[in-house]
């Protein structure tokens, strides 16, 4: 049996009786055998069913599959410029595109997935200017399970001038170096 099953693989009736006896529990947008173990490979690999083509889990969503975040109502993906695809709307997905170099990606449950510290980049630079009160542990959370001590390389990519919102990344990365030192 695969370690997730969508409605490609069965209908939504017998997937939903299959919870109902145990069988199976719901993660992003499958269903997996309740002896998988949830690991970021099996939440990466569970939105596999939402991704477009060329697609990579970024931001909240890459959060989620890290364990480090509830899953978002609406998960967040991009494509590379160069990688144009084209997906059809859809409540549970937010597509954008951004140059996203492979350095940046990593492949997880044959799905790519921003790294850690690329997504406490995107996430100090793209949340809502009121979202600091979650959004500081969040990034000292990625930057902590990226390995890293402190806030020099992610600082490092958001001082360049073209960067947008690099002003509140940098702001919010300070932040984020207090919580890392106290630490």
């Amino acid at each position: 049996m695969p370690a997730t099953l969508s409605t490609a693989d069965l209908p939504l009736a017998e997937l939903m009786c299959a919870r109902l006896d145990g069988e199976v529990y719901p993660l992003g947008e499958c269903w997996c055998p309740i002896d998988e173990i949830d690991s970021p490979n099996l939440r990466a690999a569970s939105l596999a069913p939402l991704l477009p083509r060329r697609a990579i889990i970024e931001r909240h969503s890459a959060a989620w599959v890290y364990d480090l975040c509830p899953e978002p109502a609406q998960h967040e993906f991009c494509v590379d410029l160069g990688a144009r695809t084209h997906a059809q709307p859809s409540p549970r997905r937010h597509l954008r595109e951004v140059v996203c170099p492979t350095d940046d990606t990593a492949e997880l449950g044959g799905v790519r997935v921003t790294t850690p510290i690329r997504t406490a980049i995107d996430l100090a630079r793209w949340a809502a200017p009121n979202a600091d009160d979650h959004l500081l542990p969040l990034l000292f959370a990625l930057l902590r399970y990226g390995g890293f001590t402190d806030t020099t390389q992610a600082r490092a990519r958001c001082e360049a001038r073209s960067i947008p919102h690099r002003g509140i990344a940098l702001r919010r990365l300070a932040a984020v170096e207090t919580l890392l030192r106290s630490d």
